[in-house]
């Protein structure tokens, strides 16, 4: 007997891991597709921008070679930033994002021991309605 519910206890807790796990990738996944696609279209757009940018600027500055300086500053400058707020703008965030999908909903054991909390309540009341219908009984006289 204890070793069948042990059993069960066991599939049952192998079966919420596998879900568990199966979702957690799944977002994680979602998040590096996303950032990939994300950072390849934000390459060609930097580039076209830039591109832009360097012709705009060869009409006021007269020079072509000037404009891809400024241009290329302006990048470099940008670059440093980032790197300089990275913390904030990156490391914060993704931590944020993953500690939310790691650490988020209650754990396995809670939900275990809340279900058991469940069934001793329901035990409890099943047992003093229980105790109501024989104290009834006996004032009857026993009876029925």
């Amino acid at each position: 007997m204890m070793s069948e519910d042990l059993r069960r206890l066991l599939y049952g807790l192998e079966r919420y891991l596998r879900l568990e796990a199966t979702e957690r990738l799944t977002v994680v996944t979602t998040c590096v597709v996303l950032a990939a696609v994300t950072f390849a279209l934000a390459t060609s757009a930097v580039f076209f921008l830039s591109t832009g940018l360097v012709k705009s600027l060869t009409l006021l500055t007269g020079s072509e070679m000037v404009s891809y300086y400024i241009v290329g500053g302006a990048l470099v400058l940008i670059i440093v930033m980032a790197f300089l707020l990275r913390k904030w703008l990156i490391e914060t965030p993704m931590l944020r994002m993953f500690s939310e999908q790691l650490l988020e909903g209650s754990t396995f054991t809670e939900q275990m021991m809340a279900e058991e909390r469940k069934q001793d309540t329901e035990l409890r009341d099943l047992a003093k309605s229980l105790a109501r219908e024989l104290d009834d009984y006996d004032e009857e006289g026993g009876v029925g």
